[in-house]
């Protein structure tokens, strides 16, 4: 994220997203009744009642609805707009603004919680490492994902002899290997986080197993490409499964705090809060060492509901907590709506008074 502008006395920040990353946060920070202002096109008639045209304009609007698409790089803002060229009478009408890759977006909000700044202070300057390899009986390329596309690291051809020779299988195993030892070293230099293995058949699935044997613990994600090479890097590059391990990184820093905390609840219930009221009282004792809170509950329909939330995040933030949000309609979100929207694990035993039901 590249941040051009911001003024928070004015509640205005100007920013560019620059990966698909950026997408998803701007997704879980832009809420119903922030002013959102980018370039656009809307359909305007002419003044003879003629067939419409798309014009340029740029517009404020009043959001309504966020959805982040996952079958592309895009973000879709829906609302009223507010502000826009007066000759257009687009005041007061619904409008979608499309937010890509590299758009120039305003948002104005009444507050900007801290530990929302903090998130996009962080993506700024930190970036989710994740490596591209395509693969397939002729050559390999491995690639980093940047704000730019992909970034190539290394190349290899196999030089492979016929399938009826009889060093055939011992070469494809020499070529696979030095495959493995190079993602080994780049999984440590880089500190990656995910790979994304593809190929045209079962050789990415092998690969995938050798690189596991070396490295242990990381996630692997798996996809057809037609072609090996940078070419096939390409390929996978514009595919789902990118912004699906995006997503998915997310909800593994959520599913790792909820791990702990049904231990504890299991075990320790005096470490952990659970529910609205409880995890509010915890933070007034200073006690959350990590909360995780569901997006439900960020972009809750209940305004009252929602600003209390929020206002939790925001405490707890100031003190200290580690935040994580628990990504919309995730199997972990699921999990911390059941018990109240917010769970939290605690530094020190809190008696908390137990009202019996789960969200109280």
């Amino acid at each position: 994220m590249k941040i051009l502008d911001k003024d928070l006395k004015k509640g205005v920040i100007k920013l560019v997203p620059e990966t698909t990353d950026d997408i998803w946060i701007l997704y879980t920070i832009i809420s119903e009744g922030d002013i959102v202002i980018a370039k656009t096109t809307r359909e305007v008639k002419g003044d003879d009642g003629s067939a419409g045209r798309r014009v340029p304009m740029t517009l404020a609007v009043r959001v309504k609805h966020v959805e982040f698409q996952q079958f592309t790089e895009r973000l879709r803002v829906r609302g009223i707009v507010v502000v826009g060229p007066e000759r257009y009478g687009v005041k007061g009408h619904y409008h979608t603004l499309n937010i890509d890759i590299g758009s120039v977006i305003t948002i104005v909000k009444e507050h900007w919680p801290r530990y929302i700044l903090k998130r996009i202070e962080r993506s700024c300057v930190r970036r989710r490492i994740i490596l591209l390899i395509a693969l397939d009986y002729d050559e390999t390329a491995i690639a980093v994902i940047t704000h730019q596309g992909f970034n190539t690291l290394f190349e290899e051809h196999s030089h492979l002899s016929g399938k009826e020779s009889g060093s055939y299988e011992e070469e494809l195993r020499k070529y696979l290997e030095k495959i493995a030892n190079t993602i080994h070293k780049y999984i440590g230099k880089y500190r990656v986080e995910a790979l994304i293995i593809g190929s045209p058949g079962y050789l990415k699935h092998r690969l995938g197993n050798l690189v596991k044997e070396k490295v242990g613990d990381i996630r692997i994600y798996y996809d057809t490409v037609s072609t090996g090479g940078v070419s096939g890097v390409y390929e996978l590059s514009r595919r789902d499964v990118v912004k699906k391990v995006l997503i998915d990184l997310e909800i593994g820093k959520a599913q790792y705090v909820l791990d702990e905390f049904l231990k504890l609840l299991s075990k320790n219930d005096s470490l952990i809060a659970y529910g609205v009221k409880e995890v509010a009282e915890a933070v007034e004792y200073n006690a959350v060492d990590k909360l995780v809170v569901s997006e439900r509950y960020l972009k809750h329909e209940d305004d009252e509901l929602r600003k209390f939330v929020e206002e939790i995040v925001e405490k707890a933030f100031k003190k200290g907590a580690d935040i994580v949000i628990a990504p919309y309609n995730s199997s972990v979100e699921r999990q911390v709506d059941s018990l109240g929207g917010l769970i939290a694990i605690l530094r020190y035993p809190l008696k908390l008074y137990r009202r019996g039901e789960l969200g109280n």
